[in-house]
C-alpha cells in the first residue's frame, strides 16, 4: 500500500481540514460581530445640487451669487413643500384619535359626564 492511500493519513488530513474550517468560521463570526457592534455609524451627507453659471432653473437664470442664492431658496421651498405633502399623506393614513374634554371644577354633573366618556 502506498503512502498516498494510507487510511490513517487520510483520516488525519480530514480531521485537520474540519478543524481548520471550524476555526475559520469562528474568526468570520467574530469579525462580523465586531463590525455589527462598531458603535456610531457615520452618516454620509448629501452635497446637494451643484448650480453652475448660465443654467436656468425654475425660470431663473443663474448669472451671479445673488441669482444662485435665489435659485437655492426656490429649490429649498419646493423641497419643503414636497416633504410637507408626504407628511400629510402619512397623517391621512393614520387613524384619527378623539380627545375628550377635561372637566373643570368638582361639579357632580361634570364628573358624571366624564364617567360617560370613559365607559
Amino acid at each position: 500500500m502506498s503512502k498516498k492511500n494510507n487510511k490513517s493519513t487520510k483520516r488525519k488530513a480530514h480531521e485537520f481540514d474540519l478543524q481548520r474550517e471550524k476555526a475559520e468560521a469562528d474568526e468570520r463570526a467574530k469579525k462580523l460581530a465586531k463590525k455589527q457592534n462598531a458603535g456610531v455609524q457615520k452618516v454620509k451627507k448629501n452635497k446637494g445640487v451643484r448650480i453652475r453659471k448660465g443654467v436656468v432653473v425654475k425660470g431663473i437664470k443663474v448669472v451671479d451669487a445673488e441669482t444662485k442664492s435665489k435659485v437655492k431658496s426656490v429649490l429649498a421651498k419646493a423641497a419643503r413643500a414636497k416633504a410637507k405633502a408626504r407628511m400629510d399623506v402619512d397623517d391621512a393614513a393614520a387613524p384619527r384619535v378623539k380627545r375628550t374634554k377635561k372637566t373643570s371644577g368638582n361639579s357632580k354633573k361634570a364628573a358624571g359626564k366624564d364617567m360617560m366618556d370613559t365607559q
